[in-house]
């Protein structure tokens, strides 16, 4: 019950951050512009910085580092099976944006700036060597995000090259921490605090625009569209006892399948809604399905964790 009510309270906390970016909106002090400019903001700037702010808390080893290799491997494999299994079930409807964002939405989890505070409640004691690993998660779902996803999102196959692959703001803020991690070389004191600080701000940022774009959301059809209630189960339901029966089993570090769990029970990422706004297909559609989805996470989220002792 502790584990229900710690969850509980740090989803309730996350979705307050929301009120004053729907307030703003509802008053008109911004603009329609002003989301896809903060989106920009938030997967170019702060989202980079968020990775490398998590993979400086954590101490290199070799065990780490193998580690980390093992669960981005579970985390490909996690999504990759979830957009499999949404793209069969619309696959013959894609013409619709509704259905192009419900199959992404049903793969990514908010794994960042959802899923680092949810952990840090958890695991206060232990949270710092753990959010190395959402990190990890962010920059596996950003490359199937930036490629895959753009292409359904689009119906344009340009965005499945190599170049999407390693030519993405998670990408290459990986190859910048990488280095800092394994030879354990600190960050001069200024740049170690802009790096934080500007990584924190991507939660609260994320939150604030979906608080925006919620407040130019019809809310009766939020609520009454059918498809996003599909993609919603999926994603919070589905995708989550998928990864306890991915990793329940296996000798791993109880951490590491700890973080790919909650992660996989975190709600529809706020990058879907990012990447619409930024490719300006389906941003209303990519609105209700992250919207619904994160609203509902105060709900299934908390009894999820529930499941946390089998692992």
């Amino acid at each position: 019950m502790k584990t229900f009510l710690v969850a509980l309270g740090a989803v309730a906390v996350l979705l307050a951050v929301a009120v004053p970016g729907y307030i703003l909106k509802k008053k008109n002090m911004v603009s329609e512009d002003t989301m896809p400019a903060l989106s920009k903001i938030l997967l170019f700037v702060c989202q980079p910085c968020l990775s490398i702010y998590t993979f400086k808390n954590a101490t290199f080893s070799v065990q780490m580092l193998g580690n980390i290799g093992l669960f981005a491997l579970l985390a490909l494999l996690a999504q990759l099976l979830m957009l499999g299994i949404a793209y069969l079930i619309f696959r013959r409807r894609m013409k619709n944006a509704l259905y192009r964002i419900v199959t992404i939405a049903c793969a990514l989890a908010n794994c960042a700036f959802f899923g680092i505070p949810i952990l840090e409640a958890l695991f206060p004691e232990t949270a710092s060597g753990l959010l190395i690993y959402t990190s990890v998660y962010a920059i596996i779902m950003n490359v199937i995000g930036w490629t895959l996803g753009a292409a359904i999102i689009s119906q344009n196959l340009k965005y499945v090259s190599v170049k999407k692959i390693f030519c993405n703001p998670a990408m290459v803020s990986l190859l910048i921490a990488i280095p800092f991690f394994i030879f354990e070389i600190p960050l001069p004191e200024s740049l170690d605090s802009m790096v934080s600080l500007v990584g924190r701000m991507a939660t609260p940022l994320s939150m604030l625009i979906m608080g925006m774009r919620l407040a130019t959301t019809d809310l009766k059809s939020l609520f009454t569209t059918k498809q996003i209630y599909i993609s919603l189960a999926m994603k919070q339901f589905l995708m989550p006892l998928l990864a306890l029966l991915m990793v329940a089993f296996l000798p791993l570090d109880g951490g590491l399948k700890a973080v790919l769990y909650i992660i996989c029970c975190c709600p529809s990422a706020s990058v879907v809604l990012n990447f619409s706004e930024i490719l300006g297909e389906g941003q209303k559609e990519a609105a209700a399905a992250v919207l619904l989805s994160t609203i509902t996470s105060i709900v299934s989220l908390p009894i999820m964790v529930l499941l946390l002792p089998i692992l």
